[in-house]
Protein backbone atom coordinates (compact mmCIF):
# COMPACT_ATOMS: atom_id res chain seq x y z
CA UNK A 1 0.00 0.00 0.00
CA UNK A 2 1.34 3.43 -0.94
CA UNK A 3 2.25 5.84 1.83
CA UNK A 4 -0.09 8.87 1.95
CA UNK A 5 1.45 12.13 0.72
CA UNK A 6 3.10 14.40 3.26
CA UNK A 7 1.52 17.44 1.61
CA UNK A 8 -2.12 17.13 0.62
CA UNK A 9 -3.15 20.76 0.26
CA UNK A 10 -1.46 24.12 0.67
CA UNK A 11 -3.30 25.93 3.46
CA UNK A 12 -1.06 28.96 3.95
CA UNK A 13 1.57 31.09 2.25
CA UNK A 14 3.96 32.78 4.69
CA UNK A 15 5.78 35.98 3.75
CA UNK A 16 8.60 37.46 5.84
CA UNK A 17 8.65 41.26 5.99
CA UNK A 18 10.81 43.90 7.63
CA UNK A 19 7.98 46.31 8.45
CA UNK A 20 4.53 44.96 9.30
CA UNK A 21 2.69 48.27 8.92
CA UNK A 22 4.00 48.81 5.39
CA UNK A 23 3.29 45.21 4.39
CA UNK A 24 -0.27 45.35 5.76
CA UNK A 25 -0.98 48.53 3.81
CA UNK A 26 0.41 47.05 0.57
CA UNK A 27 -1.36 43.69 0.80
CA UNK A 28 -4.63 45.37 1.77
CA UNK A 29 -4.71 48.32 -0.62
CA UNK A 30 -2.82 46.89 -3.60
CA UNK A 31 -3.91 43.23 -3.51
CA UNK A 32 -7.23 43.49 -1.69
CA UNK A 33 -6.33 40.92 1.00
CA UNK A 34 -7.79 41.46 4.45
CA UNK A 35 -8.98 42.19 7.02
CA UNK A 36 -5.90 41.07 8.94
CA UNK A 37 -5.71 39.63 12.46
CA UNK A 38 -2.46 40.95 13.94
CA UNK A 39 -0.69 39.14 16.80
CA UNK A 40 2.55 39.30 18.73
CA UNK A 41 3.89 35.80 19.30
CA UNK A 42 6.20 36.04 22.31
CA UNK A 43 6.73 34.33 25.66
CA UNK A 44 4.81 33.45 27.76
CA UNK A 45 2.05 32.90 25.14
CA UNK A 46 4.67 31.38 22.83
CA UNK A 47 6.40 28.36 24.41
CA UNK A 48 8.33 25.23 23.43
CA UNK A 49 10.49 27.19 21.02
CA UNK A 50 13.34 25.39 19.32
CA UNK A 51 15.68 26.26 16.51
CA UNK A 52 17.37 23.21 14.95
CA UNK A 53 16.55 21.20 18.08
CA UNK A 54 18.00 23.73 20.54
CA UNK A 55 15.77 25.54 23.04
CA UNK A 56 15.70 29.25 22.17
CA UNK A 57 13.49 32.24 22.82
CA UNK A 58 12.23 34.27 19.90
CA UNK A 59 9.30 36.51 19.08
CA UNK A 60 7.56 37.84 16.02
CA UNK A 61 4.67 39.96 14.92
CA UNK A 62 2.37 38.19 12.51
CA UNK A 63 -0.78 38.95 10.61
CA UNK A 64 -3.29 36.49 9.17
CA UNK A 65 -5.95 36.99 6.50
CA UNK A 66 -7.93 34.58 4.35
CA UNK A 67 -8.93 34.53 0.71
CA UNK A 68 -11.32 31.60 0.48
CA UNK A 69 -9.69 28.66 2.27
CA UNK A 70 -6.18 30.06 1.79
CA UNK A 71 -4.46 31.81 4.69
CA UNK A 72 -1.97 34.60 4.07
CA UNK A 73 0.60 35.11 6.82
CA UNK A 74 2.90 38.11 7.14
CA UNK A 75 5.73 37.70 9.66
CA UNK A 76 8.03 40.37 11.04
CA UNK A 77 10.74 38.91 13.31
CA UNK A 78 11.23 40.82 16.55
CA UNK A 79 13.66 39.30 19.07
CA UNK A 80 15.86 36.23 19.34
CA UNK A 81 17.31 33.94 16.69
CA UNK A 82 14.84 32.63 14.13
CA UNK A 83 14.56 31.31 10.61
CA UNK A 84 12.81 34.60 9.76
CA UNK A 85 15.95 36.64 10.52
CA UNK A 86 17.99 34.11 8.55
CA UNK A 87 15.63 34.46 5.58
CA UNK A 88 15.82 38.27 5.63
CA UNK A 89 19.62 38.08 5.78
CA UNK A 90 19.90 35.52 2.97
CA UNK A 91 17.00 36.44 0.68
CA UNK A 92 15.42 39.71 1.76
CA UNK A 93 11.66 39.99 2.08
CA UNK A 94 9.45 37.49 0.32
CA UNK A 95 7.67 34.15 0.37
CA UNK A 96 9.29 32.18 3.15
CA UNK A 97 7.19 29.04 3.53
CA UNK A 98 4.05 27.19 2.68
CA UNK A 99 1.93 25.38 5.23
CA UNK A 100 0.50 22.05 4.18
CA UNK A 101 -2.30 19.80 5.34
CA UNK A 102 -0.66 16.52 6.30
CA UNK A 103 -3.81 14.45 6.62
CA UNK A 104 -4.75 12.27 9.56
CA UNK A 105 -1.24 11.92 10.98
CA UNK A 106 -0.37 13.25 14.41
CA UNK A 107 2.24 15.98 14.53
CA UNK A 108 4.73 13.42 15.87
CA UNK A 109 3.99 11.04 12.97
CA UNK A 110 4.31 13.89 10.50
CA UNK A 111 7.65 14.96 11.99
CA UNK A 112 8.92 11.37 11.85
CA UNK A 113 7.80 11.07 8.21
CA UNK A 114 9.53 14.35 7.25
CA UNK A 115 12.70 13.25 9.12
CA UNK A 116 12.66 9.91 7.29
CA UNK A 117 12.75 11.87 4.01
CA UNK A 118 15.76 13.85 5.24
CA UNK A 119 13.82 16.89 6.48
CA UNK A 120 14.42 17.36 10.23
CA UNK A 121 12.59 19.99 12.28
CA UNK A 122 14.04 23.44 11.64
CA UNK A 123 12.05 25.64 14.01
CA UNK A 124 9.06 24.96 16.21
CA UNK A 125 6.87 26.40 18.92
CA UNK A 126 3.48 26.37 20.59
CA UNK A 127 1.25 29.44 20.58
CA UNK A 128 -1.49 29.00 23.18
CA UNK A 129 -2.13 25.36 22.27
CA UNK A 130 -1.43 25.53 18.54
CA UNK A 131 1.81 23.70 17.74
CA UNK A 132 3.77 24.59 14.60
CA UNK A 133 6.85 23.06 13.05
CA UNK A 134 8.94 24.10 10.07
CA UNK A 135 11.04 21.44 8.35
CA UNK A 136 14.43 21.86 6.74
CA UNK A 137 13.18 21.47 3.16
CA UNK A 138 14.56 24.58 1.48
CA UNK A 139 17.65 22.86 0.08
CA UNK A 140 15.91 20.29 -2.11
CA UNK A 141 12.39 21.73 -2.33
CA UNK A 142 13.47 25.39 -2.63
CA UNK A 143 11.04 26.49 0.07
CA UNK A 144 10.36 25.72 3.70
CA UNK A 145 7.38 23.54 4.63
CA UNK A 146 5.37 24.22 7.81
CA UNK A 147 2.72 22.14 9.52
CA UNK A 148 0.48 23.07 12.42
CA UNK A 149 -1.52 20.99 14.86
CA UNK A 150 -4.23 22.17 17.24
CA UNK A 151 -6.51 20.05 19.38
CA UNK A 152 -10.05 19.56 18.08
CA UNK A 153 -12.14 22.53 19.17
CA UNK A 154 -9.12 24.86 19.49
CA UNK A 155 -10.17 28.45 18.85
CA UNK A 156 -7.71 31.06 17.62
CA UNK A 157 -7.33 33.77 20.29
CA UNK A 158 -8.56 37.26 19.59
CA UNK A 159 -5.90 39.31 17.79
CA UNK A 160 -4.00 42.20 19.36
CA UNK A 161 -5.72 44.32 16.70
CA UNK A 162 -7.32 44.15 13.24
CA UNK A 163 -6.06 45.88 10.11
CA UNK A 164 -7.60 47.93 8.64
CA UNK A 165 -10.64 47.18 10.85
CA UNK A 166 -12.55 44.15 12.17
CA UNK A 167 -14.81 42.43 9.65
Amino acid sequence: MAEPPLARTITQVGVVVRDMDTALAHYTHKLGVGPWRVYTYAPPKLAGMKLRGVDVSYSMKLALAWTGDMCWELIQPLDGPSIYWEFLRDHGEGIHHIMVDYGDRTLEECTAAFAAKGFPPLMEGNYQGSHFCYYETEGSLTTTIEVRWSAPGWVRPEPDYWYPAPP
